[in-house]
């Protein structure tokens, strides 16, 4: 059943006015006490000792019944007190008195019987928190072997993350080094990019100036060759020459035809040498041009390769040097000038 507004609108001030008595009175029988005149005089409310209790919630339930007892006591000896004035009449008092003494036997009936049966539910509710209690032991020892479990499972999640800690440690350490290898390493290989440029920088500038000798060396070579044909165009030239003079200067002519024979066979096999040596010098430049393309690997390869070329050059040139010192000396034989005697007539 709903509780009218009204009711609630009372029950909302009778709490407030018991809190202002809270206040006043911290003594609990006291506190009782004015409750109990608070209900019968302000709001015309019969106490009882459920009621007191459930309104003032403080100290056990005994304390609320011997307090409405008393109140009633106290209640009686005053309205016998106004009974007994001496303006009222006899059959007045009479009927006064058997009032109260009727509104007291019911009150008394009541408190005691309230009595019983909140000393039956104080039993009740004893019981229930003997068992409470009991089962509060028993969950608090469950609760300290799990506490004991638990806190050896901590230790062993401590010594565990300690371990891990560590572990972590000990990675974060080997990252460290390992990043400090990779710098290094990049640094190196950076030192090695530049010391492969550098090297490639010096290769191509050796091979530009190999290819300069070798351009120099056909130079000289096809120059060796020029001059062997001049010479051997100045042996033929001297040759006829020679066929003019006396008679007595074709025997020399002859020696010296022979001598320009086997120059001119020497020069013509100078000549075709130096011509499979120029070949020879062209074929490997282009394979030095191709090893450029291969990277440093064959640089030491086409290095001597090239030395070589230097060493075939310089002997051709040598050669040819040797050729022309062969050469030279019958460019150097004077003519002999042949007196003719005159014949008879």
């Amino acid at each position: 059943m709903t509780a009218s507004p009204e009711t609630t609108a009372n029950e909302q001030i009778l709490q407030a006015d018991i809190v202002k008595l809270r206040e006043r009175f911290p003594e609990t029988r006291a506190l009782y006490r004015e409750v109990c005149g608070l209900l019968f005089f302000r709001y015309g409310i019969t106490p009882t000792a459920n009621k007191l209790y459930g309104l003032v919630r403080k100290g056990s339930m005994g304390t609320p019944t011997e307090v409405l007892a008393q109140f009633w006591h106290d209640m009686r000896d005053k309205m016998r007190v106004t009974i007994a004035h001496p303006e009222l009449p006899d059959a007045l008092k009479q009927i006064a008195a058997d009032a109260v003494q009727s509104i007291w036997q019911a009150a008394n009936e009541a408190a005691a019987g309230e009595l019983a049966s909140l000393r039956v539910e104080a039993r009740h509710q004893a019981s229930e928190a003997e068992a409470r209690r009991d089962q509060a032991r028993a969950a608090l020892a469950v609760a300290e072997q799990e506490k004991t479990v638990v806190q050896a499972e901590l230790d062993a999640v401590r010594q565990a993350r300690a371990a891990l800690q560590g572990e972590l440690e000990a990675e974060r350490q080997a990252h460290a080094a390992a990043q400090a290898r990779q710098e290094e390493g990049k640094r190196q290989i950076e030192g090695i990019e530049r010391q492969l440029g550098e090297m490639h920088t010096q290769f191509s500038t050796d091979l530009e100036r190999t290819r300069e000798q070798v351009a120099v060396a056909q130079e000289r070579a096809s120059a060796t060759e020029r001059r062997a044909l001049r010479e051997i165009d100045q042996e033929r030239t001297l040759r006829q020459k020679a066929e003019l003079v006396a008679a007595e200067l074709r025997a020399e002519m002859a020696a010296v035809q022979v001598r320009a024979q086997d120059a001119a066979v020497a020069g013509a096999e100078e000549r075709v040498r130096l011509q499979a040596e120029r070949e020879t010098l062209s074929r490997q430049l282009g394979e030095a041009e191709q090893a450029l393309d291969h990277g440093e690997a064959a640089q030491r390869g086409l290095r001597a390769e090239l030395d070589a070329a230097l060493r075939r050059a310089e002997r051709a040139e040598v050669e040819a040097t040797a050729t022309r010192r062969l050469v030279s000396p019958r460019r150097r034989v004077p003519a002999t000038k042949t007196k003719f005697k005159p014949g008879p007539a």
